[in-house]
């Protein structure tokens, strides 16, 4: 397989980390996170309830400088759609899951009601799949649904595509199935 540079992005809860680990391990690619970056380099701003507040600008620098001097990556994190560039990138996996699973596995980790919330409305909407093909384009981005899929799963999809199977795009509709089963409300406050 050609050079690459993979971005694995999508919500908390999504299985970003575990696939990203497998993809490296079928490619050889080494992995950087996004999160470990910001800290270890110092681009975290401070830690409020809701999570880390992180410089965006800082954190890009640092994240360019790195790019430029590798190849065979997988770039794992939700902030990549903030603080990577189109440039260089040559797939961008968005992972996605299905609401009801989303918020069990939120719930387990422990996270409070409101980040809960936010998080799986920002998957019902699509949240980071719109920031993803906003920052690195259309043909860049495909989207891979997670729900009720093993990582390995997951995994096999995202190195398959990324060596040449075509990029699948605005498959995943949770607003649709939510609406159908008649759940807006237990989602959005309105």
């Amino acid at each position: 397989m050609k050079k690459f540079r993979l971005v694995i992005t999508g919500n908390p809860g999504v299985g970003k980390h575990t696939s990203a680990r497998l993809v490296a391990k079928k490619t050889g690619a080494e992995i950087i996170d996004i999160n470990s970056i910001a800290i270890e380099e110092g681009a975290i701003v401070k830690k409020t309830s809701r999570g880390l507040d992180v410089d965006i600008r800082k954190l890009r620098g640092q994240l360019g400088r790195l790019l430029r001097s590798k190849d065979d990556l997988v770039i794992v994190g939700h902030l990549a759609p903030y603080v990577l560039k189109a440039a260089g990138i040559d797939m961008v996996a968005v992972l996605r899951r299905s609401p009801y699973e989303l918020q069990k596995t939120l719930e387990d980790r422990r996270y409070d009601y409101d980040k809960v919330r936010e998080n799986v409305s920002s998957e019902i909407l699509g949240v980071s799949f719109y920031d993803s093909i906003k920052t690195f384009g259309r043909r860049k981005v495909a989207e891979f649904d997670t729900t009720r899929r093993t990582p390995e799963q997951t995994a096999g999809e995202i190195v398959s595509t990324l060596r040449g199977l075509p990029k699948r795009t605005s498959v995943v509709d949770w607003l649709a199935l939510i609406s159908e089963k008649d759940d807006i409300q237990k989602f959005f406050d309105y």
